[in-house]
């Protein structure tokens, strides 16, 4: 760390080196069993993906235990299911034309200013769904990714050829931010209290924890669908500590 902020001209040694909040890991994942099967026969999360067992909580070092321990489980299982569903099924022709549409879709527009669209929606993520939301604030965010979204499927890009064509990935990464970013806000403006690092200013208080309930994102045809199903403390429950015989003994 010394050598990467002497090379960005920061001394870490002995001079004063800015620090801000960044996000660099969501608390969440994809709904998966303890092996990361999950509903979709075949689609297992391996890795960080898996859950978010560990809820509002972010220690250090709690990437590397869902990399390591779901990474695992989920390279012994799919072999074993692979090797008891050796059948594929068909693939859906009219989803794979569907998709080859979505990729294609900005060759068909003219080109715009990519940059300029990102660096909006980087300032939008963090103004209004940043390190402390409210109702206000998380309903501008919405308003303006739909702005964004707009903008961008009405912007294109040179055609270029398809072959290592960069500024084609930039497009296709910056649709996936806006929708990404989109279910974050939604998430944010359901859940109306504060927990871990979501703060809400206008719903301060982390609720009930004995009835905590976690937030469900689902994409369905009719749009984004969010809900909230109970936590179920199946090892420790609030206020339950698994080192009884210890504080006793003491």
């Amino acid at each position: 760390m010394v050598d990467r902020c002497r090379d960005c001209g920061f001394d870490l040694a002995g001079g004063l080196v800015e620090v801000v909040p960044t996000a660099h890991y969501f608390m969440g994942g994809v709904i998966c069993r303890p092996d990361t099967a999950t509903e979709w026969p075949g689609l297992f999360v391996a890795g960080e993906d898996a859950s978010g067992m560990h809820g509002a909580n972010r220690l250090g070092g709690n990437g590397v235990a869902n990399s390591t321990v779901f990474g695992g489980i989920a390279g012994d299982v799919m072999p074993r299911w692979i090797a008891g569903n050796p059948a594929h099924r068909a693939p859906d022709e009219d989803r794979l034309q569907a998709e080859a549409a979505r990729a294609l879709h900005p060759f068909s527009h003219r080109a715009g200013n990519l940059n300029e669209l990102r660096e909006k929606l980087l300032d939008t993520m963090w103004d209004d769904v940043g390190v402390v939301r409210d109702r206000a604030g998380l309903d501008r965010g919405i308003a303006t990714l739909d702005a964004i979204e707009t903008e961008l499927l009405a912007t294109g890009l040179a055609d270029d050829g398809r072959t290592f064509n960069l500024t084609w990935h930039d497009w296709l990464n910056l649709r996936s931010l806006v929708e990404v970013s989109r279910v974050i806000a939604l998430a944010a403006r359901k859940r109306e209290n504060s927990r871990g690092a979501h703060f809400r200013s206008d719903f301060p208080e982390p609720g009930d924890l004995a009835t905590s309930r976690f937030t469900v994102v689902r994409q369905t045809a009719a749009g984004i669908d969010i809900s909230d199903e109970p936590v179920e403390f199946t090892l420790v429950k609030p206020g339950e500590t698994l080192l009884q015989d210890k504080a006793a003994a003491e």
